[in-house]
């Protein structure tokens, strides 16, 4: 009588298994089923099998392929988990789940073809997947689970189809090569740490959908030249930028509240936003010591404590675009902005004027100075 289950730890370790056919009668294999089993070096399906158990072929270090039965739902943890020789798998068109660590460590992977239907990554699903180099992420997949790609040093691409929602902590986390990524606009939230050492990453848009960024996303991104943080972004998390060393253009709202300091210790080009007008603000290479202040005259959003700022400010090129900004944007509150302005105003129009943003002059002039 033929068995229809290969039980649980059944070939535990076994060096004698090197080729092995699952027979059609067998509709599940069970967990730990062929694990650590260092020889096996073809593995074959009979028949279509409906259930696999956890971490059935974990650590089977010589496999080089697996083209998994046509019917299977779900690859459970730790499926093929520690497998490094592993260059080929077939995923079949109805899996909607790939588990926690189904291919955690798959070294020898280099390309992944995920099925329509495909629901959930888990918990890092495919981590330490070394010769990863592209993705394209299907639209019923609306969540990666933490640390989902951590690890990819070679995936230089990501492509996710509209219907992403949430892209959980650590996702891309040391993905050295990462160089292109979209991020569709049904995006609502990001984890901490998104990012985190994409240090190829250039270039990022933030959808209009994400309302925070998050502590650490794109920490130690050391390539990453510009950032536009759209005006729904209502909070960037303590960190969020740290170590982005060629950061040099930032384009931010004033409606966005950022935690934590350093935010522009590497810009060199600011442009702010404040009530549908924007300033530019060219910093000072040579850092004189007044971006501090700029950084937190720009973050506090309390008008009493930025009068402070202000009246600390020395540095007329940071401080005559905030008494434009602000004395063009406020229709009460803001006499300390305009009577800068009034005491310096051939100043304020010379540096207008060399900067391009004669429109603001206009303003000014229409508020009878």
């Amino acid at each position: 009588m033929q068995e229809d289950k290969i039980k649980a730890w059944q070939f535990f370790r076994n060096p004698a298994v090197k080729e092995f056919t699952v027979p059609d009668s067998v509709t599940c294999i069970g967990n730990h089923a062929f694990y650590d089993c260092k020889e096996l070096r073809q593995l074959t399906f009979a028949g279509t099998p409906e259930t696999l158990e956890q971490s059935a072929f974990m650590k089977c270090s010589r496999l080089p392929e697996a083209v998994l039965p046509a019917n299977l739902k779900e690859i459970p943890t730790e499926t093929f988990s520690g497998c490094y020789s592993l260059r080929n798998v077939k995923i079949p068109d109805t899996v909607q789940t790939i588990g926690n660590r189904a291919f955690f460590h798959c070294a020898s992977l280099p390309e992944l073809q995920f099925p329509a239907e495909l629901h959930t990554i888990g918990i890092s699903a495919f981590e330490r997947c070394t010769s990863l180099k592209t993705l394209n992420i299907p639209e019923h997949v609306e969540e990666t689970d933490f640390r989902a790609f951590a690890g990819c040093w070679n995936l230089t691409s990501v492509k996710f189809s509209p219907g992403i929602r949430n892209i959980q902590k650590w996702t891309f986390a040391d993905c050295f090569r990462l160089e292109s990524i979209n991020l569709p606009e049904t995006l609502t939230e990001l984890g901490e740490g998104t990012f985190m050492n994409c240090v190829s990453l250039q270039q990022v848009r933030i959808p209009t959908s994400l309302k925070e960024i998050p502590r650490n996303t794109f920490l130690g991104c050391a390539g990453l030249l510009q950032m536009h943080i759209p005006e729904h972004v209502v909070r960037i998390g303590k960190h969020a930028f740290s170590c982005c060393t060629e950061l040099k253009k930032l384009a931010i709202h004033d409606t966005t509240e950022c935690g934590g300091s350093g935010l522009f210790d590497n810009i060199r080009l600011l442009h702010l936003y404040k009530n549908g007008c924007h300033v530019r603000i060219e910093i000072n290479e040579e850092k004189a010591g007044d971006e501090n202040l700029l950084f937190r005259f720009w973050t506090e959003k309390d008008n009493a404590r930025r009068k402070i700022f202000f009246r600390q400010l020395k540095n007329p090129a940071y401080k005559i675009p905030l008494a434009v900004l602000m004395t063009v944007t406020l229709h009460e509150d803001n006499a300390i902005y305009r009577n800068y302005i009034n005491h310096n105003f051939k100043l304020v129009s010379q540096f207008l004027i060399q900067n391009h943003e004669e429109e603001h002059i206009e303003k000014l002039l229409q508020l009878e100075y």
